[in-house]
């Protein structure tokens, strides 16, 4: 072996032990926790307030459910709402992940009644998930049953912008199930 070589497989091996000393350092920077102590204090705190938040929804919600002026649909929806709040503040008080579209949904209180500007924007929204609808059924006919789900969800939102539309007690459970639209690959 010459000298240039020998030199060669020196610099060959400082050069490896300083990438292995490197994958050494990294690999116990990622061993470490993400959160510094403050950031922990933050999510702690950001819990904290979602729990309050929910806690509040679901007095709000019983309240209403007790309210004898909402009507029997309005009141068996309103329990069921604090059903739901109470559900998701006991998964998150044990630890358990929940998805932020169910504390949204259980943050959500409907209000008691409607006026007539957000009546309409309602029955907009129901009739553009119901075109939606209606184009996912055309879209997935060599399918039938996908097919026969988008059919369903468009009967749900012709039900509640009916009943919107002819003062009927429409239910927000009803309202929320003729607002979705299938999703399919």
């Amino acid at each position: 072996m010459t000298i240039s070589q020998q030199e060669s497989m020196e610099m060959k091996n400082k050069i490896l032990q300083r990438a292995a000393a490197l994958a050494c350092a990294l690999c116990f920077a990622a061993s470490l926790p993400a959160c510094s102590p403050n950031e922990s204090n933050v999510a702690e705190a950001q819990g904290e307030r979602t729990l309050e938040r929910l806690q509040a929804a679901r007095e709000i919600d019983l309240g209403n459910a007790k309210d004898p002026e909402v009507g029997p649909a309005a009141s068996g929806d309103y329990s069921l709402r604090a059903d739901k709040a109470a559900q998701v503040v006991e998964a998150l008080e044990r630890g358990q992940y929940v998805d932020q579209s169910q504390i949204d949904a259980a943050l959500f209180v409907p209000p008691k009644s409607l006026t007539p500007e957000q009546k309409a924007h309602l029955i907009n929204q129901l009739k553009y998930a119901g075109n939606l609808d209606d184009r996912g059924w055309w879209d997935w006919t060599r399918d039938p049953v996908i097919a026969q789900d988008f059919s369903v969800q468009k009967k749900k939102a012709n039900r509640a912008i009916r009943d919107l539309e002819t003062d009927q007690q429409v239910s927000w459970s009803e309202i929320d199930e003729g607002l979705a639209v299938p999703r399919f690959p």
